[in-house]
């Protein structure tokens, strides 16, 4: 447990350093118009949601000339997502704050669980760990940048990010986890 508490204490403070120093706004542009896009927002959007365009209820049948509706309204774009909350809020409250922690907890008890597996000297077992953040990376933000056409500058960084992090854990968890006999 004390090599996921040093593990995520690592993470957390990777994680202020790259996103708010390192990587700041990588593959974030300004909205253009913002004061009457935000109003149309307003009065469009009652609730927070994920929202994409062209508009699909994905979980609704439909018939073949709407689909071949859509098909062509997606061809022809525009074709984006929005996340989006109608109420501002503090870009750093606490409950965000913990929720990362939380999270950065989770990722290093496993990670801390997986290294206490492996049988090697140190600096594979950093090496592996490390290689975990880019298993994250490859199953998560590929699908964003993939699918959903997140810049790719926002993709690298988050890729950077995960392998980063991971590493630097590593290096942690790695020295403090016991090894099996024989390792």
């Amino acid at each position: 447990m004390i090599a996921a508490i040093s593990g995520r204490a690592i993470i957390f403070i990777w994680g202020a350093i790259s996103h708010l120093l390192l990587f700041i706004g990588s593959g974030f542009t300004p909205l253009p118009d913002e004061e009457n896009i935000v109003k149309t927002l307003e009065s469009s959007i009652p609730k927070k949601g994920l929202y994409f365009f062209p508009g699909k209820d994905f979980r609704q049948s439909v018939t073949k000339d709407q689909e071949s509706a859509f098909q062509k309204k997606f061809q022809t774009g525009p074709v984006g997502i929005l996340v989006y909350r109608p109420v501002g809020g503090d870009p750093l409250a606490p409950n965000k704050l913990l929720t990362q922690v939380a999270s950065n907890l989770i990722t290093t008890f496993i990670l801390s669980l997986v290294g206490s597996l492996i049988i090697l000297p140190y600096w594979k077992r950093v090496f592996i760990i490390g290689l975990l953040g880019a298993l994250a990376c490859a199953s998560v933000s590929t699908i964003y940048w993939n699918w959903y056409e997140f810049p790719t500058s926002f993709f690298l960084a988050q890729c950077a990010d995960q392998v980063i992090g991971f590493f630097l854990a590593g290096l942690a968890i790695a020295r403090i986890i016991r090894q099996p006999a024989g390792g």
